[in-house]
């Protein structure tokens, strides 16, 4: 004891300008680092029940001793609140550990991340203060800059699930919230796109919305909302990227707000969501028309990609077959693992296979060979569209030369085979 005196006193003397880190007063800064001393070596050993009076005691003398006395807090009180099976003691602890979130805002900053965190905490200790733990979650994503932990947008939105399922929100809040952790999550992954982290918050985000935003839940509430909203860009474009995203672009809605949209605010998106809309009403000129020259400007990759098939896609439709494959290229070009992109193409080689060659049954179905291997290629890339692959590989090898056709105009199998018509490929010459 003598000695842990002394050494309070030596801090003193050494250094009175830092001396409040240890304690307002002479005393305070002798109890402040006995035990720190006591609290400390019970932590190293995991003796947190130990270590707790000896930690409190360090909380109430120096509460900016260190930041450790917050991180090693909560530690110690989780322990504390798992260890006790005394209902007043472990709403004591409860009450300390929100406290303590509070303290190390206090003394230490990091709003954003307290916040959040003590959220995440009253979601497990508190589970019945669910309107609580939302607004600490709202105010903890606020600032971007500060929020550290990917998970928030999806406790967030887990959060305001449980608050319709209580009553206590509607069902268009849920909406609301994933579009609020969505927005977050983009501005994450704009600043990290190589962290896998944020493509699994994504992920995880999408499938606690899925039960809540089907069409048959989407499509109603929209047009309840459309009339008060049909010139509210900001509104417009975020619900008809919802759904968009959930497959629901054949629904009046859609289209009704998509031209709104356009009308209003014209952008690369919206000029998007116009040609699906005409895509999906068998339109593929206008659609052509109004995604053409508009992909590149789209944000993010996987949209461009989805535009530049959708271009190919209406180009086939109209028999533009060589436009039709160099917008299959430009999305290749973007995902190289993109196999839907492959089957696009393939499917643009079989649909003009015939404008190619009139020498003979050879050279006229030649093309039929670079459909498949184009098909072969799109499930190497990605093995989740193998079984598409395989059904247009069966039905596209019926068309190949026969035997006999290949003996007559003096082919042989195996050989090598240039076309040069609409597009200019080197295969191999097969029979059906």
């Amino acid at each position: 004891m003598k000695k842990l005196v002394f050494l309070a006193v030596a801090v003193l003397m050494a250094a009175p300008l830092s001396a409040q880190k240890y304690g307002a007063t002479p005393e305070d800064s002798i109890e402040c680092i006995k035990n720190l001393s006591i609290y400390q070596e019970f932590y190293k050993q995991k003796a947190y029940v130990d270590a707790y009076p000896a930690w409190k005691e360090v909380l109430q003398y120096c509460p900016n001793t260190s930041k450790n006395t917050y991180i090693r807090g909560n530690v110690i009180l989780k322990q504390m609140i798992a260890k006790t099976s005394d209902p007043e003691a472990k709403k004591q602890y409860i009450d300390e550990l929100m406290q303590l979130w509070d303290l190390r805002m206090q003394y230490y900053g990091e709003p954003s991340y307290c916040k959040g965190q003590k959220a995440s905490d009253m979601r497990t200790y508190l589970p019945d203060d669910i309107a609580g733990a939302r607004a600490l979650f709202l105010e903890a994503m606020a600032d971007e800059k500060e929020v550290r932990n990917y998970a928030i947008p999806f406790l967030y939105l887990r959060t305001v699930i449980d608050a319709y399922k209580a009553s206590q929100a509607e069902k268009d809040e849920i909406i609301e919230a994933y579009e609020q952790g969505s927005a977050l999550l983009d501005i994450f992954q704009a600043a990290k796109p190589d962290d896998e982290k944020i493509e699994e918050a994504m992920v995880g985000l999408d499938a606690l919305l899925e039960p809540y935003a089907t069409c048959v839940e989407l499509v109603p509430l929209y047009e309840k909302k459309f009339d008060d909203n049909k010139d509210n860009a900001d509104f417009l474009k975020k619900a008809t990227g919802m759904l968009d995203k959930r497959g629901c672009t054949d629904s009046d809605i859609f289209f009704k707000m998509t031209e709104a949209l356009h009308a209003i605010a014209p952008t690369p998106q919206s000029a998007y969501l116009m040609a699906k809309m005409c895509y999906a009403k068998k339109d593929y000129q206008t659609a052509i028309n109004y995604i053409q020259g508009q992909e590149e400007s789209l944000e993010k990759d996987n949209e461009k990609v989805n535009a530049y098939l959708l271009l190919a896609d209406s180009y086939q439709n109209t028999n533009q077959y060589a436009n039709g494959r160099a917008a299959c290229l430009k999305a290749i070009e973007i995902n190289p693992e993109s196999g839907r992109a492959y089957l696009v193409l393939g499917n643009i080689y079989a649909a003009g296979a015939k404008a190619c060659g009139t020498e003979s049954q050879v050279s006229q179905r030649a093309a039929y060979w670079v459909a498949v291997d184009t098909y072969i290629k799109a499930k190497q890339v990605d093995p989740s569209i193998a079984e598409t692959a395989d059904k247009l590989i069966s039905t596209y090898r019926a068309y190949f030369p026969s035997g006999d056709d290949l003996f007559t105009f003096g082919y042989k199998e195996g050989e090598s085979y240039t076309i040069d018509c609409w597009f200019r490929a080197t295969t191999t010459i097969r029979s059906r």
